[in-house]
């Protein structure tokens, strides 16, 4: 059976079965096999038009854009056709951005290397500033001038360090390296050549008529005038792209068939993916993550090196896998939170190399996604909304019963619900699911760290204080409300 078979027999069902059961919006799909691609979309891109996910739909990928990104960097820093490196990846960054400094004076010691492979000691940003979106051009060099009161975490190029603030100043760089924009630099350098002209960096670019829209809260909603979008953050998360496209990314990482193959695929430098590959710091999360290289998570799949990065917005979510060695990608966009983009991921590899298992038992994956069971709070939130909180407990305490379950009880599924509406800050959106949560949960700590940040983005602090302390009380270890504790100014 060819992959298109292969892929409509074993992995649609599951896909299809997962948004019958599961309150989400719409998700698409495509697996890559040497040139051959299946592709499709589920679902909705907005729940109040109906209008349906195609191929052709455009998704914000959240940090699916680091790798567009982390080539555009390092292709400078190869020889080229038109002469050498631009771009030497082990200088101080302040050479070309020096408005760039830090309250420790080691601004110089963060490099190009050190920012793609995340071990640059930077911390990462705690507010991305949704809700005041910076659209102007120097809205890159501002975020860069406002860390001066920041200092390193750890020692440059001693351990991995996740820092989306790392990107951003990447994204400095290459706009003073090419002379232009970052938007246009990664056009120029990475989407253009590689025929995937409708991908931008840019939201406004993004025709209305093929944009999915964000959907957070629980039930589904999207949230009027609010969208994760900001020119301050647009390196480490503001592509948006769609299947059509993502595909030809992923073909451009293969080496070309043995025999002659279509023309239309672009391929990238062997040398530059060469060099993107090469593991710089240890992570220690196998499969999918045990390195990080420059621009890329390393890993592997059942005996085969893996190439990978996800993404994860206020409603949006996003997973690309290579296994370069078979040629073979998968890619997952969703426009809601509730996705598990990585399973979806992992269950179209199972399906993609299922000619290259050596044992016979169902894959992980397969499995994985047929045992999935929708979180209780689907049903809960709806009850809230038709009938009010006391039915919504009821419904709860009344599914919580059912054996065998039915429905997950894990809190996952209420912060799943509520967090994307408060990165917004449209906490009035979630206020009464969060106030049943903390009544059907009185001891869960993530209840009361969602209720803590909602608090604080609303200015009540004392309120604030009071709900993260009960959480770090209740999970010494819960270090999300211990970063927004020790953010609160003094009482």
């Amino acid at each position: 059976m060819g992959l298109r078979g292969s892929v409509e027999e074993g992995l649609w069902p599951l896909v299809e079965s997962f948004l019958g059961s599961h309150d989400v919006a719409g998700l698409a799909v495509a697996v890559v096999r040497d040139e051959e691609v299946v592709a499709r979309g589920f679902g909705v891109r907005d729940v109040g038009t109906g209008a349906p996910v195609t191929p052709e739909t455009m998704f914000h990928l959240a940090s699916v854009s680091k790798p567009f990104v982390a080539t555009a960097i390092v292709s400078l820093a190869i020889a080229r056709d038109t002469g050498g490196p631009v771009l030497d990846l082990d200088a101080p960054i302040t050479d070309w951005v020096p408005e760039f400094t830090l309250a420790d004076g080691r601004a110089g010691d963060v490099t190009a290397r050190r920012l793609l492979s995340h071990t640059s000691g930077l911390p990462d940003v705690v507010d991305y500033g949704w809700h005041d979106p910076q659209l102007g051009d120097d809205a890159l060099s501002e975020f860069a001038r406002s860390l001066s009161d920041w200092r390193l975490q750890a020692e440059p190029g001693s351990a991995f360090s996740y820092s989306n603030a790392g990107f951003e100043l990447l994204g400095l760089l290459l706009s003073r390296v090419t002379g232009t924009t970052f938007e246009n630099a990664v056009r120029r350098e990475v989407l253009a050549p590689l025929g995937m002209r409708n991908s931008t960096f840019l939201r406004a670019e993004v025709p209305a008529h093929l944009a999915a829209s964000p959907h957070v809260g629980m039930p589904l909603s999207v949230p009027d005038g609010s969208y994760p979008y900001t020119r301050r953050h647009a390196p480490s998360s503001t592509l948006h792209s769609n299947l059509v496209e993502m595909c030809r990314w992923m073909v451009a990482h293969f080496e070309p068939a043995a025999v002659a193959s279509d023309e239309r695929w672009a391929r990238l430098d062997p040398g530059l993916l060469d060099l993107m590959w090469q593991p710089v710091v240890s992570v220690g999360n196998p499969p999918s993550d045990e390195a990080r290289s420059l621009g890329w998570a390393i890993g592997s799949y059942r005996g085969h090196r893996t190439v990978s990065h996800g993404g994860m917005d206020p409603g949006f979510r996003s997973r690309l896998v290579l296994v370069p060695e078979r040629r073979t990608g998968v890619v997952v966009l969703a426009n809601s939170n509730a996705i598990p983009a990585s399973l979806i991921a992992k269950a179209a590899l199972d399906v993609a190399l299922a000619d290259h298992h050596l044992s016979g038992a169902t894959p992980e994956g397969v499995v994985a996604m047929r045992a999935l069971l929708p979180p209780v709070v689907g049903p809960v939130a709806e009850a809230l909304k038709t009938s009010g909180p006391d039915a919504a407990e009821a419904a709860y305490h009344r599914l919580a019963a059912l054996e065998p379950a039915e429905f997950s009880l894990d809190d996952e599924g209420f912060d799943e619900a509520v967090w994307g509406a408060i990165e917004l800050r449209r906490t009035d959106l979630v206020w009464p699911l969060l106030r049943v949560w903390t009544e059907l949960r009185p001891h869960s700590s993530a209840a009361w760290t969602m209720t803590g940040w909602a608090h604080q983005l609303d200015g009540q602090l004392d309120l604030a204080r009071s709900a993260l302390r009960r959480a770090v009380d209740l999970d010494p270890e819960n270090d999300d409300a211990a970063q927004l504790m020790s953010s609160l100014p003094s009482a």
